[in-house]
């Protein structure tokens, strides 16, 4: 990571959180909780499910053989990530922003790594961390055995499934703090078909009235989470790293996650300026349209 990248964002990011709850906030909130319980509520249902350790395998509500339970499970996975996969033609990486779960345990690592955090702040974070990264585990995990096996296992089912839960919570906590955005970036499968197909043309961020409001603040560069320039999101992205795709244009990047439009609105304000010229949504014509200069 760069680390100046990194802290100009945690600053960034620490000044926004102080501010009164943002939309942005409420509505990754709905997101990231229907992704958790959709992984929860198939399993749990028996819609389809693989029980590994007791053999009481689901398949569409009902007692199923392990093959056919199996082939639910990978034809529900399956379409979940063809959901997200055509969501990408409608509104690009709106999921990566907005409803994965990967994303949120960043979020709240960057809580925890900011400097002259509150403690109290800090303290929450932690235990928002750790809970919601023991939640994304147990989703995953009710995929595979029946979740009866936590209180009713006995000791090898016990310790199997808990050790599981404990060592699944514990990384998910670590990646928030030391690899986070970077993942995204340069590791993530589904980020790496993102960047090979070409997104949305008509939603996500776009840059308006540059000439009249925007005042170079260079904050929608700073808080960035991959490091684009949300600005300019044609430019191609030369040398990403990772799995991503060299030269794709940063609109091809960027998680849509909307901390460049907080930033903006913010900076833009204290300025007393209007209209906001960077936006996320729908719109016509470039990413970018610089207002005429006037005489």
């Amino acid at each position: 990571m760069n680390d100046s990248l990194v802290f100009r964002r945690l600053k960034i990011m620490k000044a926004l959180r102080r501010l009164p709850r943002h939309r942005y906030d409420l509505l990754r909130s709905a997101g990231i909780g229907a992704s958790i319980l959709i992984l929860l509520i198939v399993p749990l249902s028996g819609l389809a499910r693989i029980d590994l350790w007791g053999g009481r395998h689901r398949l569409l509500f009902a007692p199923a053989g392990f093959k056919p339970a199996l082939a639910g499970v990978i034809l529900g996975v399956s379409a979940m990530y063809v959901v997200t996969f055509l969501s990408n033609v409608v509104a690009g990486r709106m999921f990566c922003g907005w409803g994965c779960p990967v994303g949120q345990i960043s979020r709240f690592g960057e809580i925890l790594d900011t400097p002259g955090q509150e403690a109290r702040r800090r303290r929450l974070a932690l235990a928002k961390s750790l809970a919601f990264a023991f939640a994304f585990t147990l989703s995953m995990l009710a995929w595979w055995v029946d979740l009866s096996v936590l209180w009713r296992g006995g000791g090898a089912a016990l310790a199997t499934t808990w050790g599981l839960l404990a060592s699944g919570t514990l990384l998910g906590h670590l990646h928030g703090r030391f690899w986070r955005w970077d993942f995204c970036r340069r590791a993530c499968p589904i980020g790496l078909y993102y960047t090979l197909m070409s997104p949305a043309k008509h939603y996500g961020i776009h840059f308006r009235n540059a000439l009249e409001t925007c005042i170079e603040c260079d904050a929608c560069d700073n808080v960035c989470p991959v490091h684009l320039a949300p600005r300019d999101l044609m430019t191609p992205i030369p040398s990403p790293g990772g799995f991503s795709v060299e030269n794709a244009p940063g609109r091809n990047h960027c998680l849509e996650c909307g901390d460049c439009v907080r930033a903006c609105e913010w900076m833009v304000g204290l300025k007393g300026k209007e209209p906001v010229p960077l936006l996320l949504g729908l719109y016509r014509g470039p990413q970018r349209i610089d207002a005429p200069k006037r005489g």
